[in-house]
């Protein structure tokens, strides 16, 4: 299985790389030009589109589909063969018994000669008949040399059978070892979905590692406290770009709610827009920024990854009474570390601490499942998309129900464990993160590091 997925892993890679050198070829100059007139855009266009169809990601994917036959086959045919080895070891510890058995059998047969011999008349021989007594001697002999040559025959092939299992099992303790290093499947086919939704960066260039130029960084601002810095104080939907973020995006600014400057990054209240999506769905983000939306995992994580915020969750019941839960500190992770809700802490609030449970966790969605429940997928099972574990003590993208739960709905609804419990989906909910600063609340509780008396 870990021989397989590897394999597949490094060809998949392969594969892809090739496609994004054919673009490269194809599409990229030396150097950038700052007017292209229309013939040369025509021509430009030409070219790019022409690297595009070299890039077939359905070749991709079948090339893909046909290796993993192949190396299913592979592995079945390995499977087997360690079924029969297995097979001949079973029944040459059988044969060693019978030998051991039959040994036993002879020295107790040489014991019986030997005593017989001190009991017998001294003319016992001349009556049985000497030569009746050394036949007998001789076939014993020859039962011994046999025996002795099948347990020689016997050890080889123990012996052959240990160093096989012996490099097996070196080989799987290796792959083990390097096994939270590899690639996944799942990894690999969102990264082809992108390619087919144009996601596509630039090609790499040269200088990429180079310490950043930050004298030529955009004049947009970072995030909504930026925003906010600038003298804007008006909530409402602004144009911003951080640091980490390849392009600008927009986001909706709360300047109001506890001293402002929040960027939303989750919000419901009115059930118009579906959050049971995909992976790809969850990174990139939908909705309407200006209805019911989700900003998307990678542009939380351009905003956090790098910098901690605080966390601020409200939440409004059917009946419009409400509750949050402030964080003092929160981060998550890159997309190879599975967006994980890497920093939470300093909670404080009325609405309960029901996402500490999920500190840690990585995100998952119906189609990518990361929790840690073996037996089944939190995300499908709880009609939602979370930072699961096994499973939840909350699922702000569950169902929009509003209201009591029937048992049949138990744990699917958009609940906060804390505040009205699982059986009851909530009518509201948005959450909203802002760049610590000096006046933040502090993360580990007074006197927790403190110099004992």
């Amino acid at each position: 299985m870990f021989i397989q997925r590897l394999l597949i892993c490094a060809a998949v890679v392969l594969c892809v790389l090739t496609c994004l050198t054919t673009i490269s070829a194809n599409t990229t100059t030396t150097t950038i030009r700052p007017h292209i007139d229309t013939d040369d855009n025509e021509y430009y266009h030409r070219r790019y589109n022409s690297g595009r169809r070299n890039c077939d990601t359905e070749q991709i994917e079948y090339r893909l589909t046909k290796l993993e036959v192949q190396l299913g086959e592979k592995s079945a045919h390995l499977t087997s063969e360690l079924r029969e080895g297995n097979r001949r070891l079973q029944a040459l510890e059988i044969q060693s018994a019978e030998v051991q058995t039959s040994v036993e059998g002879f020295r107790n047969e040489m014991s019986r000669i030997a005593n017989f011999g001190q009991t017998v008349p001294a003319n016992y021989y001349q009556q049985a008949g000497v030569d009746k007594m050394e036949s007998k001697i001789s076939n014993l002999v020859k039962g011994m040399q046999l025996v002795v040559a099948t347990l020689r025959s016997l050890n080889s092939d123990v012996t052959w059978i240990k160093k096989n299992i012996s490099s097996i099992t070196n080989a799987t303790d290796t792959l083990l070892h390097k096994y939270n290093d590899l690639t996944t499947k799942q990894f690999l086919s969102n990264s082809l979905i992108d390619v087919k939704h144009n996601q596509l960066y630039p090609p790499i260039p040269p200088n990429i590692f180079r310490e950043p130029d930050t004298s030529n960084l955009s004049h947009l601002p970072r995030n909504c406290k930026n925003v906010q810095e600038n003298g804007n104080n008006v909530s409402g939907i602004y144009l911003i770009q951080p640091h980490q973020s390849h392009s600008p995006f927009m986001v909706l600014c709360d300047m109001d709610t506890k001293d402002g400057g929040w960027t939303y990054i989750h919000n419901r209240y009115d059930g118009s827009q579906d959050f049971f999506n995909n992976w790809h769905d969850y990174k990139i983000g939908f909705g309407n920024i200006g209805g019911e939306f989700w900003l998307g995992l990678e542009h939380i994580y351009q905003l956090t990854g790098h910098e901690v915020n605080e966390l601020l969750v409200e939440l409004v019941d059917a009946d419009g009474d409400k509750a949050y839960a402030h964080y003092a500190a929160f981060s998550i992770g890159s997309e190879q570390e599975g967006y994980a809700l890497k920093v939470l802490g300093g909670y404080n609030g009325d609405a309960g601490d029901s996402l500490i449970y999920h500190a840690g966790s990585r995100f998952s969605t119906k189609d990518f499942d990361q929790d840690s429940w073996v037996e089944g997928n939190c995300a499908q099972a709880h009609s939602g998309a979370w930072w699961y574990r096994g499973c939840d003590t909350s699922n702000l993208n569950g169902k929009y129900l509003s209201g009591p739960l029937p048992d049949d709905f138990l744990y699917q609804g958009m609940y906060w464990a804390e505040f009205r419990g699982a059986q009851y989906s909530l009518s509201q909910a948005r959450m909203m993160i802002r760049p610590r600063g000096p006046n933040s609340p502090p993360i580990f509780p007074e006197g927790l590091f403190s110099k004992g008396n």
